[in-house]
Formats: C-alpha cells, sequence, structure tokens
C-alpha cells in the first residue's frame, strides 16, 4: 500500500461531524475530488492495483463510486458496469433487493454487462456496514463469474462492514477512518 497517498488523504479529507444526521462523522470525498494531483494520484493507485490483478470489469457503486470507477475504468483501458438504483437502467436488467437501516433499496445491472469469465473489481468511495457492498455481490454474482473483490477508498473500520465482507472476498482500501 502507498503509506504517502495514506497519508495525504488523511490529511486532505475533510471529516464532516453529524452529518448526515447526529453521530455520523462523514468524509467527505469532495476534498479529493477537487484537488486534481491528489485525484490523480488516487486514480493512478487502483489503475495499477487493477493492471496488477488482471480484472476484466470495473463495477461502481452509484453514485460516488461512479466518479472513481469510471476514471479508472478510462485509465485502465476495463469496460466499466454501473451498479444504479431502481429504474436508472433502460432495457433488461438484473435486480437485487436489500435492506437498508430503515427500510430496504434495489440496485440493478444491465443483463449483458458481465459474463462467466469476468474478473470484476466493485469500487465504491467508502464501507461502512457493507449492505451495499454484499447486495453488489450478490448481483454480480447472478452473471457466475469467475471472481469478485472490492477496493473502497476509505474503510470505516470501526462499523465493521469491512470485516463481515471480508469473510467471503477480498477487501482493500487506501485509507481506513472512524464513521
Amino acid at each position: 500500500m502507498n503509506k504517502k497517498l495514506k497519508n495525504k488523504l488523511k490529511k486532505k479529507i475533510r471529516v464532516i461531524p453529524d452529518f448526515p444526521k447526529k453521530g455520523i462523522l462523514f468524509q467527505d470525498i469532495t476534498s479529493i475530488t477537487d484537488n486534481k494531483i491528489l485525484f490523480k494520484e488516487v486514480i493512478n493507485e487502483i489503475s495499477k492495483y487493477v493492471k496488477k490483478n488482471k480484472f476484466t470489469k470495473i463495477a461502481a457503486v452509484e453514485a460516488r463510486g461512479f466518479i472513481f470507477g469510471s476514471a479508472i475504468s478510462f485509465k485502465t483501458e476495463i469496460p466499466f458496469v454501473p451498479i444504479r438504483k431502481k429504474g436508472k437502467l433502460p432495457g433488461k436488467v438484473l435486480k437485487q433487493k436489500y435492506k437498508l437501516e430503515y427500510g430496504s433499496d434495489e440496485i440493478q445491472i444491465h443483463k449483458n454487462s458481465i459474463h462467466e469469465k469476468d474478473k470484476v473489481l466493485i469500487i465504491d468511495d467508502l464501507i461502512a456496514t457493507g449492505g451495499t457492498a454484499f447486495a453488489s455481490a450478490n448481483l454480480i454474482n447472478k452473471c457466475k463469474v469467475k471472481y469478485i473483490e472490492f477496493y473502497f477508498l476509505i474503510d470505516l473500520k470501526n462499523i465493521g462492514g469491512s470485516k463481515k465482507l471480508g469473510k467471503k472476498y477480498k477487501v482493500s482500501s487506501i485509507l481506513e477512518a472512524e464513521g
């Protein structure tokens, strides 16, 4: 892991207490995206990982995951698969419902966007409880893929999602933080 980048991120990421509700320490990734040098370093770091591990598809979770996933897809010249909320994709889709803290939600991908021989890296800005990550894996597993792995910019270790997810999938992140 790139310790220099990790230290830069620690210094640069704005943490906003009590947003969007009391008790949450919100990790503001716009402090990465509005810094062209830091954004480029993050994209380069994850892109090296993608090439080294020979992924064939980059999937990313709506919406903040798209920022990083699409840039990494462009840099590595590997196809990008958007994991969207219900009703956002035209045509035939695969669907996965999942539970939220209050209620449920659904994510979708285009039906033929991922194939059995694919090695998929799912990218998102951070992992907290892991609910969306597990739903993403369950959705992509419907394609009977060869392999799934996760990469997050930030792992909110104290929330425990990466520990649960890590029992079934390889989970990487650049930075660990409190949420």
